[in-house]
């Protein structure tokens, strides 16, 4: 179990280092900042212990506000790993020369992260939540 706070800090951070790169599309460098902010999502799909965000968060932000709700990471999880491969398509299709692809799937990324941030309502974590049942147990 996890704390609310912090997956949601994770998620706004990786929304806004993806949607800095929208803004920055017209720069060379663009791609590359995309990459690097899918090794940080990827990382923290991996093992939440190694995503940078959920460790700032842990320890500079957590100390500052209250224990908050728990939760079951499992299923945000997933989703961080299919949007990390789905902006590191993106990232490809911007090297490869097909831009207008490649910055779609990074928006589509972003607003997947701040719909689950915000209104905990993303659609692919739904989808996923469906296709792949979480083992109960009692």
């Amino acid at each position: 179990m996890t704390d609310r706070g912090e997956r949601r800090f994770h998620q706004l951070v990786m929304a806004g280092g993806f949607g800095l790169t929208l803004i920055m599309a017209w720069i060379e460098a663009a791609p590359w900042l995309i990459t690097l902010v899918v090794l940080v999502l990827a990382a923290g799909s991996i093992a939440p212990g190694w995503s940078l965000t959920r460790r700032f968060h842990r320890y500079f932000v957590a100390p500052l506000h209250p224990d908050g709700p728990s939760e079951d990471p499992t299923s945000f999880l997933r989703t961080d790993a299919l949007l990390s491969v789905i902006a590191f398509a993106g990232a490809v299709f911007v090297f490869a020369g097909v831009p207008p692809l490649g910055w779609a799937l990074v928006g589509l990324a972003t607003l997947n992260l701040l719909m689950d941030s915000l209104a905990d309502a993303a659609p692919l974590r739904r989808l996923l939540d469906r296709a792949f049942p979480q083992k109960t147990t009692e």
